[in-house]
């Protein structure tokens, strides 16, 4: 899973859907192996859109930063307005693996729960 974060964008009036599907700096790889679903945050790590990456293509013309297609990622909603488990650094395009995306997929509600359903 991929997070972005889309404060600078938000600013220049950008949509956070727009904002989040704009150039980021990813490798090839990662896209590859993580880029299924994108979140955006902005100050504090607070989640402000969660995206399903329907595609992708590298924008030669900004350096190999990736552009997304993205749609509502209605399985992650409940993810808005919580703060990300996000991995420490400065960086605006980070990974969600290992320790960090297991915590931000125990905190959905219904799997605090137990139910499994809507």
């Amino acid at each position: 899973m991929l997070a972005v974060d889309v404060r600078q964008a938000l600013r220049a009036g950008r949509t956070v859907e727009e904002s989040a599907a704009r150039a980021w700096r990813f490798s090839a790889r990662t896209v590859d192996q993580h880029g299924d679903f994108l979140l955006a945050f902005v100050d504090g790590g607070v989640c402000v859109g969660a995206f399903e990456i329907r595609g992708s293509r590298s924008d030669d013309g900004s350096g190999g930063k990736y552009l997304f297609d993205l749609a509502p990622a209605r399985r992650f909603r409940w993810a808005l307005g919580r703060r990300l488990p996000l991995p420490p650094g400065r960086n605006p395009a980070r990974i969600l693996t290992g320790q960090h995306l297991r915590e931000f997929l125990d905190a959905e509600p219904r799997r605090a729960f137990g139910t499994g359903q809507d």
